[in-house]
Order: structure tokens, then sequence, then C-alpha cells
């Protein structure tokens, strides 16, 4: 048996039941497989596709944000592959202007290629920081340290200070 014999088979049944039913029920059995075609269409096309489209706005700003942290990364990782020149002279001037948050008693002294930092009660956290941006911002690098606690953290103080010294490496050129 072929598939057009079963075909013509089965549609010669469903117009024997069709013919069999009044024009009342054949209209009624009409808008239901109209209503359940539409019901079908919406819940198969339209519905996912309105969805979606609702909810585009909210995907392309959060793919925005996305991509600008990711250029933002990029950039980074390019300024970080080709560090700036910095010159000595710059470097050495970054040390000084920002040698306040180190305290009052805070020195350095400069002798060719090194400076050497002189500290007496600086705070850790202070000290951790302006060592990062020296880095960061003037391309020097402790070579030497000598430090000690100069006071311990108190019962009203969560950071310890240092006194010491420490030695820079300044850039060269």
């Amino acid at each position: 048996m072929n598939l057009s014999t079963l075909t013509a088979q089965v549609r010669s049944g469903w117009q024997a039941v069709w013919s069999r039913r009044n024009p009342r029920e054949q209209r009624l059995l009409g808008i239901g497989v109209w209503v359940l075609g539409l019901a079908a269409l919406w819940m198969l096309a339209l519905a996912p596709a309105l969805r979606t489209w609702q909810e585009a706005p909210a995907r392309q700003a959060l793919l925005d944000a996305q991509s600008q942290r990711m250029r933002q990364l990029q950039a980074q990782a390019q300024s970080l592959q080709k560090p700036a020149v910095i010159t000595r002279t710059d470097a050495a001037k970054w040390l000084e202007k920002n040698l306040a948050e180190l305290g009052p008693n805070a020195r350095i002294s400069l002798q060719g290629e090194t400076a050497t930092l002189s500290l007496q009660a600086a705070p850790a956290s202070a000290l951790a920081r302006w060592l990062s941006q020296a880095r960061d911002n003037a391309q020097a690098l402790p070579t030497q340290a000598q430090l000690q606690h100069a006071s311990p953290p108190g019962p009203d103080s969560l950071d310890t200070t240092w006194r010491g010294s420490l030695v820079l490496r300044l850039p060269s050129n």
C-alpha cells in the first residue's frame, strides 16, 4: 500500500464522517479547527517572536555594556603592553609631589638612578597604595627595604605604622 492510496482512504473516511454531521455541527467544528489553528500559530510563531522583541532593548543594553567593558579591558591591556616612557626627572617629580600621603615626616632624597625614601610613622595601607602608584605612575621599583614597626595597631587604629627606609630604582633614560 503506497502513500497516495493511504491518503485517499483517510480523506474518504473524513468526508464520510463530515457528511453525516448536520450543518450546525460542521460550522462549530470548522470554528473549533480555526481556533485551534490560531492558538497553535500564536504559541509556536507569534508569542516567541513578540517576547524576543520585548526583551530586545534590555538584551541590547546588556550587550552594549559588555562591549564597552571589553573595549576598556582591551585598552588597558594595550597600555600595559606598551608602558608610557617616563623620564627620570618626571618620575622624581611624581615621587616628591605625592609624598604627603605617607605622613608629615616622610622624606625622599634623589641620587642618580635611585631615590631613598625615609619614613617615621607611615600607615601601612598608605605605604602600600603609594608603592603601587609609584610603580604605575613613576615606574619606580623598590630594590631595598629596611622597615620596622613604628607602632602596632592600637585599639582605636586598624592600621600599623612603619619607620625606616626604602630604596627605589628610577627609570633609566
